[in-house]
């Protein structure tokens, strides 16, 4: 295989190539890819086989503790299911001829139950991403989804009434820059997470929403909303529509002295992008309680697995 530097102008074979998958994972998100540190996306390559695309990265050097470091960590192969098995024999060479371990990354699980007992595979739930039934997010049907509803329903009586200065759910805009931020630090000064690593985890994550938003404004597949109350933003959601047909909300931050800003912004931002999507992606917890106690209150579906994917060599 032949590896390049990937460009953005790549990123148009990728979107073909997932448009004729049915891939539920984030991990070809450009957002995904260019934001996070980990990705180190200056040391990121490309291999284009016309049916399947390869990616391969080397860690960023911040990330001391990975068991790959140094080495190249390959993306799951974005190709069609009964290329599967062949790809990863093709992954497991290249890595033969570098003389390197193999290690792919965000295997899904459908992939694994493809390649069976070829490889080793190793779990780890904190990286799972939450699917949930766009049906379920934009109509909260029944008996669980109740609470929701009553948030929501005390939410909008509270602070949408119909007089100068109620609340407004709309779309984002460039001049709203400083206030999303200003959100985004006072949320970050009062977050309830005690994990000790979610420091470097939040600063990185600025630097995601920063590109994020220069991604709005320049691509229609992203998208942002604000909600806006008495001149101050209490509430900011950003996702996408990959081509494989996933609604994905990378970002969703709202202030909690405002009850049932988080119900609200899930429900209201679902109903204005993802009602014609196949899955909505909510992404990962990370192993943060917190995180993965407010993710499964809305009752997923299923999950996106991971798993990494080892040569048994």
């Amino acid at each position: 295989m032949q590896f390049r530097k990937i460009t953005d102008e790549d990123y148009t074979r990728i979107a073909f190539i997932q448009s004729n998958t049915d891939y539920d994972g984030s991990e070809y998100s450009m957002l995904y890819l260019k934001g996070w540190d980990f990705f180190n996306y200056k040391s990121m390559e490309i291999c284009d086989l016309g049916d399947r695309i390869f990616l391969r990265f080397v860690p960023h050097d911040k990330f001391d503790e990975d068991i790959h470091k140094g080495k190249y960590i390959y993306l799951p192969p974005l190709t069609s299911l009964d290329n599967v098995e062949e790809a990863y024999m093709q992954i497991e060479d290249q890595c033969r001829s570098d003389c390197e371990d193999m290690y792919v990354m965000s295997t899904p699980e459908n992939y694994v139950e493809i390649l069976k007992d070829k490889y080793r595979y190793i779990h780890n739930e904190d990286y799972d991403e939450y699917l949930y039934l766009p049906s379920d997010l934009i109509l909260l049907a029944g008996k669980k989804y109740h609470s929701k509803r009553n948030h929501i329903k005390n939410f909008v009586k509270q602070y949408l009434p119909d007089v100068e200065g109620g609340c407004k759910f709309r779309s984002y805009q460039p001049s709203d820059r400083n206030k999303v931020f200003a959100l985004i630090n006072g949320w970050e000064e009062h977050k309830e997470f005690n994990d000790e690593s979610y420091d470097d985890m939040a600063s990185d994550e600025i630097n995601v929403i920063k590109l994020a938003l220069k991604l709005v404004e320049q691509k229609e597949n992203y998208f942002a909303d604000v909600v806006e109350y008495e001149n101050k933003i209490i509430g900011f959601s950003l996702g996408e529509i990959t081509p494989s047909n996933v609604g994905i909300t990378h970002i969703e931050k709202g202030d909690v002295n405002y009850d049932g800003i988080y119900p609200y912004i899930c429900n209201t931002f679902a109903k204005k992008h993802f009602e014609n999507v196949r899955f909505i992606n909510r992404q990962e917890d990370m192993g943060l309680e917190g995180l993965r106690k407010s993710k499964r209150s809305f009752h997923p579906i299923g999950f996106c697995k991971k798993y990494a994917v080892k040569s048994r060599e």
